[in-house]
């Protein structure tokens, strides 16, 4: 006997107060400033991370050239200088690739950390609550294992099908954007790293475009950016698992979800007409270009 597959249900009576929303401003704003009255501490601590983060990066940057400057002399020392130089040179050499070695790792698992904090928060945020540190903390550190191991492979994804086709890679970016919410809000006892990657892509089945309207929106906020696209996303992910989970029919996909394709295309006209502009004065006048 043929088995019927389950069909999206229309609202019911019981779920008539539950609505779709899909334009990404609506979603980044709804509990924008709940956010700060909920849990400030944290809005301050994400609007200050960036500038902490900028600092690792110059620091890197500082480490890297240090490590050229090392090979230089290396190469230098090759050339005819004693043999203990050359053994000291070299010995800075492997020190300094074994710091920057150390820094890339533990940079990917303090990103793995804070994005479980604050995945945490802005899902504790979206049900109304404040996020208590300790309570954070928990969450993340019975947690870290399977986000390390999930994003790690989700990083590995994106960057082979970048590779392969730029498109793609940027398609992937996007269907695993929802990823930390999803093993953030699953119990701590859940183990598979495979069975969130199966659970974030039927989440955002056909719905990856609203993901990349709340980052649209992210990207043209300044300052409070971070917090617009935690708030927004948290917001996104509940709706997914609740209309996924109880089969609800979905809203169309709104039209500001295509914004961000808007913005990037006025860009690309802006390059053309100023690349069109340079071509035209050096045909008309070589001169000027000299």
């Amino acid at each position: 006997m043929a088995t019927k597959t389950a069909k999206p249900q229309a609202l019911t009576e019981k779920t008539a107060n539950i609505s779709y929303q899909s334009n990404p401003f609506s979603l980044s704003f709804d509990k924008f400033g709940l956010f700060f009255e909920k849990n400030l501490g944290w809005a301050i601590a994400l609007i200050v991370f960036p500038i902490f983060y900028f600092f690792l990066q110059m620091l890197g940057a500082a480490l890297d050239t240090s490590t050229e400057s090392a090979h230089a002399a290396m190469n230098t020392a090759n050339t005819g200088v004693t043999p203990w130089l050359a053994a000291v040179v070299a010995f800075l050499v492997l020190f300094s690739t074994l710091i920057i070695a150390f820094m890339i790792v533990a940079g990917v698992a303090l990103n793995t950390f804070i994005t479980g904090l604050f995945t945490y928060v802005a899902l504790e945020n979206d049900a109304g609550r404040t996020a208590r540190f300790g309570a954070a903390l928990d969450a993340v550190v019975s947690r870290f294992w399977r986000l390390f191991l999930a994003q790690l492979l989700a990083l590995a994804k994106i960057f082979g099908w970048t590779l392969l086709l730029i498109v793609p890679g940027i398609v992937a970016a996007f269907r695993y954007a929802l990823l930390p919410y999803v093993i953030m809000d699953e119990s701590a006892k859940e183990k598979g790293v495979k069975k969130s990657h199966e659970r974030v892509k039927t989440l955002v089945q056909g719905r990856k475009r609203e993901v990349f309207g709340v980052a649209t929106v992210a990207a043209i906020i300044p300052f409070v950016g971070g917090i617009n696209q935690l708030v927004g996303n948290a917001a996104l992910y509940r709706q997914l698992q609740v209309f996924n989970d109880k089969k609800l029919e979905k809203a169309p996909v709104h039209w500001l979800n295509y914004f961000g394709f808007m913005l990037i295309g006025l860009y690309v006209l802006l390059i053309v007409f100023i690349v069109s502009i340079a071509v035209v004065a050096y045909i008309s006048d070589p001169s000027q270009l000299r």
